[in-house]
């Protein structure tokens, strides 16, 4: 089977970001960030986890793991506190219980990255969908 083989989704995942974000913030930050505007795209298309006018997506660092494979967990923690340093994105705790510690973001300017660098719609150019 070829990796695009239309009838199958490809057997591999693909981690990419646009070059100018890389150069601004680091490529690591690249790569979390698109994986972040990725799933927060898809929540405001699908009108999910809006809260106080921005869309939020939630995750455990462990989870955030099993994407980002290359990377061990303390990496993951410290791209996500250098993206918030650099006010790129913002974190809170929306959970429905105290103890559930899962943390949530959102991107500062939403407007601004959903619609220059949405990768959903880049998937659908690419046919990986």
């Amino acid at each position: 089977m070829r990796p695009f083989d239309k009838k199958r989704k490809p057997k591999f995942k693909l981690h990419y970001f646009p070059v100018e974000v890389a150069k601004q913030y680091g490529v690591n930050e690249a790569i979390v960030l698109y994986h972040l505007i990725y799933w927060i795209s898809k929540n405001s298309m699908k009108k999910r986890n809006n809260i106080d006018g921005r869309t939020w997506t939630y995750n455990s660092v462990r989870n955030f793991k099993k994407y980002l494979v290359y990377w061990s967990e303390p990496k993951i923690r410290r791209i996500l506190k250098t993206l918030e340093e650099k006010d790129v994105i913002i974190s809170d705790n929306h959970n429905k219980h105290k103890y559930d510690k899962t943390k949530w973001y959102a991107l500062n300017d939403e407007e601004h990255w959903l619609t220059k660098y949405n990768p959903v719609d880049r998937n659908e150019e690419w046919d990986i969908n």
